[in-house]
């Protein structure tokens, strides 16, 4: 831990040093396959660990259970972000796989994906395209507690639940991030809170070649609840204020007409000596003399590689143990729902079953022959009205 580091309350010593154990861990894989996003997540180490150990509500041991939060790493490329988390919380990565990053058949590709990795919400990796999706995770979570529940409290619900976004500098430049939460902020999906990772670094190099505009402004015309952490202080030292962090996402949970865009102004690679804040760091493997520097820099013995010490491991391994307690209490509200309406317990049941309602082909319409004809979208419009009125 460096000395530019103030962790929320509740945290101690080790918490610290599993960040930094996220960061060594980051710099040892890409460095041993040689090829890879090292900047990303070494910097936002502290970040990503407060979303896993701390405030989202998850459990390690059902990574399907509903009552989830969801997590979408939309900087897809920097998919060690998520995978170390993964790995410090028990979701089913071990060390191994951290150190088999991007080989054919690990459980660690080099963009995260679906299926193959527990936890995995949604394959990422395009730019745009994670928090694009995660708009629709959102609208899909109050569709759900609308046709389930509809008539519950905010927050009182077993179907609420958040959607938590990590977006790019890179993400935030496409045209379909765009379009996408600008429909977020009309449709006033309180549910969905996205960090973006403001560190002015993308695949071309540093932002002032294509990307000078006022996001945080862009962002509030659209609707959105904006807020700002600034770790670079204002250009002036670089603190990692992670409760600050915390506070302003415990807020934003608290805003529920509309979703939530928190600016986090970083430095790529912090706090690697010399290569933090460079375009070097973003792609591509920091050399011997790099990781020996951050090393040093977080007190880690530079000779040692995948150092995981066996009481940080046991620590954040804990977060089973705690999603269980969590879990419990959930469960007596979503079991008090099924008893207060069986009718909407049997549709849930249908649909995780993913079974078709009975009689579903007799609620196709049928279309006649004519010399005039009927347009595909037109027909395909009627058969989408007949199945989900």
């Amino acid at each position: 831990m460096t000395e530019n580091f103030k962790a929320p309350e509740g945290w101690t010593e080790l918490d610290a040093r599993a960040v930094d154990t996220a960061r060594v861990l980051a710099v040892d894989a890409v460095e041993k396959v040689g090829n890879g996003h090292p900047g990303t997540a070494v910097s936002l180490a502290p970040a990503a660990y407060l979303l896993y150990q701390d405030l989202m509500r998850h459990d390690p041991t059902d990574p399907t259970w509903i009552g989830r939060d969801r997590f979408v790493l939309s900087a897809g490329h920097s998919s060690l972000t998520q995978y170390i988390q993964l790995f410090l919380g028990g979701f089913g990565l071990e060390k191994k796989d951290i150190e088999e990053l991007r080989t054919w058949g690990s459980k660690t590709p080099g963009h995260p994906e679906n299926f193959v990795t527990d936890g995995v919400e949604i394959t990422t990796g395009p730019l745009g395209q994670g928090i694009s999706s995660a708009v629709g995770f959102a609208m899909a979570q109050r569709r759900e507690r609308g046709l389930l529940d509809p008539e519950a409290a905010p927050g009182t619900s077993p179907f609420d639940h958040f959607t938590y976004v990590i977006a790019s500098d890179g993400d935030l430049q496409e045209g379909v991030s765009s379009e996408a939460s600008s429909l977020a902020g009309t449709q006033q999906l309180g549910n969905l809170i996205v960090l973006w990772d403001d560190n002015e670094i993308s695949i071309e190099g540093d932002t002032s070649i294509a990307f000078t505009e006022d996001t945080a402004a862009r962002y509030e015309s659209y609707g959105w609840d904006v807020r700002t952490v600034d770790w670079t202080q204002g250009g002036t030292e670089y603190k990692e204020d992670v409760a600050q962090l915390k506070a302003e996402i415990l807020e934003a949970q608290k805003v529920t007409d509309k979703p939530t865009f928190i600016r986090l102004r970083t430095v790529i690679g912090w706090p690697i000596p010399e290569l933090a804040g460079s375009h070097t760091v973003h792609g591509a493997k920091l050399g011997p003399e790099g990781v020996a520097g951050l090393k040093k820099a977080v007190g880690f013995d530079p000779e040692q590689q995948f150092q995981v010490d066996e009481d940080v491991l046991a620590h954040t391994r804990g977060l089973a143990e705690r999603a269980a307690a969590a879990k419990a209490e959930w469960d007596k509200g979503y079991q008090a729902w099924r008893s207060a309406n069986p009718e909407a317990a049997a549709l849930l049941d249908r649909l995780s079953a993913r079974e078709l309602p009975e009689g579903f082909a007799e609620a196709f319409p049928t279309f006649e022959a004519d010399e005039k004809g009927l347009a595909t979208r037109a027909a395909s419009g009627k058969v989408l009205e007949a199945l989900a009125p």
